[in-house]
């Protein structure tokens, strides 16, 4: 999504905050132990290209440590911190020595040990999002690459650097790791690197390391509030294998360990990392479903199942109208649908008959299938969940549910399920799949506020504030965490600043149970009232009357709903709810 002229639109974008515009959306921070000043335009204009509009700051030159102690004072207030630096840059004399002496190694990584806990430090107080860098190869005599003793001399000092940080930084919670060396790596050392920029501007790297650090960085950030797509739609055909299966039946499916076999093998490898990640496959096929089921349950060489396959569209109907089939099932938006076809005609129909649907067609050389989905920004996942890794067995389960409504009342079926409704106070572990349910749930949220993970973690933090979920279980399975609201105490006022539910669980009585958790909560906090808004989008019509079904009344003075808690009738929401089992607020089943 990188623009095809960045410093331009970053230089228009400049020009206009100049004249006064409302203030910047996200405040950015970037810092080096290197002049990193080249990376602010390809940043900048990589996220107004993702609709986030950046207030970009540089702060002053290897100040790396001192920034870690009192960030406030010299970078000001900034809702984002990067932080780039090289071992060659903080610790000259001590990588000189390790790399004369292993014997001196301990010593260099007790100094990166340091900046590791600096980092840390900077942490702990620091609420907005903080991205690190890990070290690149060291540009510093002794370490060329085209030495042939570098394998056995600079390497090992460079990779128990690596290690060390990798242990320490990359497992610090909420810290974001932009892998520096990789990039390096991506492009080519000698692509990278600028001599004369570095003897003239201590800036070591070529405008195009810039630019592919300021698109990956920039990934980083929006991964922050911008949701991955949910699903991937695939053709079969000449698409998840090579061949027509129809003609060419089981034996004649170009699919295995020879080209173009492989490729096709590989690209199911990626697609199955997809799925363990929490995207949902689906299959959207003109076949014979006969023969298509067969290749999943006979050939050998398939790497996906039938049980990787969230949702089965195989007819001859249109490509269209199974893709609406399969968001309606699966109960997503078609803007969380990547297409993969092989078909020109049918990305042709799809793109224009849905064109919230991103379309990709299949490459014409083969070898780089593989890679096709991997090289997009469709799957940029800050955080992995239980709830993404079981996605998958969660619609299965749904499938069966579905199955059994059919054929009975929506009283019985509600009864027959055993649901078991437990609502709690968020502890930490929870605070991912809050974020999470925040920044991707549009239809069953009354608010649609959206938040970084590090802006939930200072809510959860807040002794006015209380963050509470909402998991669900049933005879089928675990819906897993799929409720989410945010509570603020002020004076004896007790104000719903978030409620959200998945859309997967609603006509389950999901929806009173929480109601009705929230107001215990708030009596709780020694509240004589709730109050809400209904902030109306595109997307959540269908909680537009929630407050007021609920006993709300509606204050257009303050454009709020408002329940009195004192006196209220305990029948008033409980009775709704008697055949749910519910925790109480404050207990946690996890």
């Amino acid at each position: 999504m990188t623009p095809a002229d960045p410093k331009s639109l970053w230089r228009q974008h400049v020009a206009g905050t100049h004249d006064g515009p409302a203030e910047a959306a996200l405040r950015v921070a970037l810092a080096g132990s290197l002049t990193v000043n080249p990376l602010e335009p390809y940043l900048g204009a990589y996220l107004l290209g993702r609709k986030i509009t950046p207030q970009i700051t540089v702060g002053p030159f290897n100040q790396l440590r001192q920034i870690c102690f009192d960030h406030t004072t010299i970078l000001g207030a900034v809702d984002v911190i990067v932080m780039l630096w090289r071992v060659e840059d903080l610790f000259p004399l001590m990588l000189a020595g390790a790399l004369r002496d292993p014997q001196a190694i301990p010593g260099l990584l007790q100094e990166v040990r340091g900046l590791a806990d600096a980092i840390a430090h900077l942490r702990r107080v620091f609420n907005g999002t903080l991205i690190v860098s890990t070290p690149p190869y060291p540009t510093y005599p002794g370490f060329e690459l085209w030495d042939v003793r570098q394998a056995s001399c600079g390497m090992p000092v460079f990779h128990a650097v690596s290690q060390l940080w990798s242990d320490a930084v990359g497992q610090m919670e909420r810290v974001r790791l932009l892998d520096l060396h990789g990039l390096i790596l991506d492009i080519g050392v000698r692509h990278a690197h600028d001599v004369r920029k570095w003897q003239l501007y201590r800036q070591p790297y070529t405008e195009g390391l810039w630019q592919e650090a300021g698109r990956k960085l920039g990934r980083v950030i929006a991964a922050e509030t911008v949701s991955p797509k949910k699903c991937v739609v695939l053709d079969l055909d000449n698409t998840l294998w090579g061949g027509i299966v129809g003609e060419d039946r089981l034996e004649g499916l170009e699919l295995g360990d020879d080209f173009p076999g492989r490729a096709y093998r590989d690209f199911q490898r990626y697609l199955k990392h997809l799925k363990n990640q929490g995207v949902l496959l689906a299959v959207a096929s003109k076949n014979n479903p006969d023969d298509a089921m067969e290749v999943f349950d006979q050939h050998d060489a398939m790497i996906l199942s039938r049980e990787d396959i969230a949702v089965f569209e195989i007819h001859w109907d249109s490509k269209v109208d199974s893709i609406r089939r399969v968001a309606d099932r699966l109960n997503i938006g078609l803007d969380a649908v990547v297409f993969v076809d092989d078909s020109a005609k049918e990305i042709g129909e799809v793109s224009e008959r849905l064109p919230e649907v991103a379309c990709v067609m299949v490459p014409e050389e083969l070898a780089e299938l593989p890679g096709l989905l991997a090289e997009t920004e469709f799957f940029d996942f800050v955080e992995i969940t239980d709830e993404d890794r079981h996605r998958t067995e969660m619609m299965v389960a749904d499938s069966l549910r579905h199955e059994i409504r059919e054929q009975m009342s929506e009283e019985e079926f509600r009864r027959s399920l055993q649901l078991k409704i437990s609502i709690f106070k968020a502890e930490r572990q929870h605070l991912a799949r809050v974020t999470q349910l925040i920044n991707k749930t549009n239809q069953f949220n009354l608010s649609t506020i959206r938040r970084t993970q590090a802006e939930v973690e200072a809510l959860w933090s807040a002794a006015d504030t209380l963050v509470m979920g909402m998991t669900i279980t049933d005879k089928y399975g675990d819906y897993g965490l799929v409720g989410v609201a945010i509570l603020k105490k002020e004076g004896s006022i007790c104000v719903i600043d978030t409620l959200l539910m998945s859309c997967r669980v609603l006509g389950r009585g999901a929806e009173e149970a929480f109601i009705a958790r929230l107001a215990e909560a708030a009596r709780a906090l020694d509240c004589t009232e709730m109050r809400g808004r209904y902030v109306p989008t595109r997307k959540n019509a269908m909680v537009a009357d929630l407050y007021q079904r609920f006993g709300f009344d509606y204050r257009s003075e303050s454009d709020e709903w408002c329940l009195p808690l004192t006196g209220l009738p305990q029948t008033r929401f409980f009775e709704a709810t008697r055949h749910l089992s519910a925790v109480p607020v404050g207990e946690s089943t996890h």
